[in-house]
This record gives structure tokens, C-alpha cells and sequence, in this order.
């Protein structure tokens, strides 16, 4: 009779120890449900957290270069607005020239020197306008830089068919050479994007290894915490059915 009881305290103790191993397992599988996370912390599966951190830390550094990569993007491409704004003004200020041929008095082809110099001071007032985080992106292209002269100091104010051909002629220089300062931007650009594409790409795998280290599957988790509920309900009712055993045997003596 003694060795019955003995059998049935440890059955006990045995049955115990597995609905504490089940509820262990529960809460784990609970947390992974809840968080979406197998591992979170370095207790949880420290090979797999610090592989995690490492590459976590790569994307974080990835983001700081794709910033940096936005702002040199953005200070390019607000160089390419301010230069295309330049050679709108070198055309109209080719157009003036080109009315002044047409001018039929010294007083017309005066009136249109002025317009010229109004328009040929607005590129320097451009140049100085286009900043972009403090910086002048366009500096070298003012007046002086494009080499367009003042129609009535460079260009004795338009008076012969000679003086306006030269006008037109530094003019169309001007225009050239902002549109190849244009095109090396644009190449810029295009690099820039390319750096950034990459970037992305290279992030977006990166964080694919990180969830593919840390997440959890979430189904097979699902499928555990519903299989340990189980276990648990029939532990619970193996404890009763023991306990009532030993009371019945200890009722004998």
C-alpha cells in the first residue's frame, strides 16, 4: 500500500513538472503571437539577435547614406532649375538683340539696349537667389561668368548691325554654356538615382535577412499554444484524478 502512495506522490510531482513545462511553453508561444517576434532578445536566441542587430545596424546606415544621397539629388536638381531659368533669360535677351536689328531709329534700338541690360542684370539677381542649404549652387554663371557684356558699354547700345551681331554672338555662348553645365548636372542625376536605387534594393535585402532571423511563424506557433492549451487542460485533469487516488489510498490505512 505504501509503494502505491509512493507511486501516485510521484506521478503527482511528474505531472507538475509538465503542466509548469506546458505553461512555459504557452506563455512563449503567447509572446511570439502577440509581438510577431521570435526573438527580441539575446536570451531568446543569441546567435540569431546580434546576426539581427548586425544587419539592422547595416540598414541604419544604408538610411544615413540615402539622406545624404537626397540632399546632393536635391541641391542638383535645384541647380538645373536656376539654370534653365538663366538660359530662359539668355533667349530673350537674344530676342531683344535680334528686335534691335529691326529698330528703325537710334531711339528704338536705345530703348531695347536698356531692355537688354534689365534683363542681362536679372541672371545676376538669379544667380544670387539660387541657394540651397546656404550653399550657391549656380555661382559661376553670372553675367561676368557667361561673358555677356553691357549692351551699352560692349555693345555701343545696339547702334550698327556689327555691335548687335556681337551681342547675339556672346548671347549664344552664354546660352551653350549653361546647357552644358545643364548636362553635367543632369549626368549627376542620373548617378545619383542609380546610387539610391541601389541603396533601396540593398536595404529591402538586409531587412528581409533581419525578419527572416527574428520573425516568428506565426502558424506554427498558433498550432503550439493551441496543442499546449490541450496538454494543459488533460494535465489539469490527470492532477484530480491523482489526488483523488492518493486521498482514496490514504483513507485505507
Amino acid at each position: 500500500m505504501v509503494e502505491q502512495v509512493s507511486f501516485l506522490s510521484t506521478a503527482f510531482s511528474r505531472n507538475v513538472r509538465n503542466t509548469q513545462n506546458i505553461a512555459e511553453v504557452s506563455r512563449e508561444r503567447s509572446n511570439r503571437l502577440s509581438t510577431g517576434l521570435r526573438v527580441s532578445q539575446p536570451n531568446d536566441d543569441p546567435a540569431d539577435y546580434f546576426r539581427a542587430k548586425a544587419l539592422i545596424d547595416r540598414v541604419s546606415d544604408l538610411g544615413n547614406a540615402k539622406g545624404a544621397l537626397q540632399l546632393e539629388q536635391g541641391g542638383d536638381q535645384a541647380s538645373v532649375l536656376g539654370l534653365d531659368t538663366v538660359e530662359k533669360f539668355g533667349k530673350q535677351l537674344e530676342g531683344i538683340a535680334l528686335a534691335a536689328k529691326s529698330a528703325e531709329s537710334a531711339q528704338e534700338r536705345q530703348a531695347l539696349s536698356d531692355q537688354f541690360n534689365e534683363v542681362r542684370n536679372q541672371i545676376n539677381n538669379l544667380v544670387g537667389d539660387a541657394t540651397f542649404l546656404g550653399k550657391n549652387l549656380i555661382a559661376s554663371n553670372t553675367v561676368s561668368d557667361l561673358n555677356i557684356g553691357d549692351a551699352n558699354a560692349d555693345y555701343n547700345g545696339f547702334a550698327t548691325l556689327s555691335d548687335i551681331d556681337t551681342a547675339i554672338a556672346s548671347v549664344n555662348s552664354a546660352v551653350s554654356q549653361v546647357r552644358s553645365t545643364q548636362s553635367d548636372y543632369a549626368v549627376d542625376i542620373a548617378i545619383s538615382n542609380v546610387r539610391e536605387n541601389f541603396t533601396d534594393d540593398l536595404s529591402n535585402i538586409l531587412q528581409d535577412g533581419v525578419d527572416k532571423l527574428v520573425n516568428a511563424d506565426l502558424n506554427e506557433d498558433a498550432a503550439t499554444l493551441l496543442a499546449a492549451q490541450v496538454r494543459s487542460d488533460l494535465s489539469f485533469q490527470g492532477q484530480k484524478i491523482l489526488a483523488q487516488g492518493e486521498s482514496l489510498l490514504l483513507g485505507l490505512f
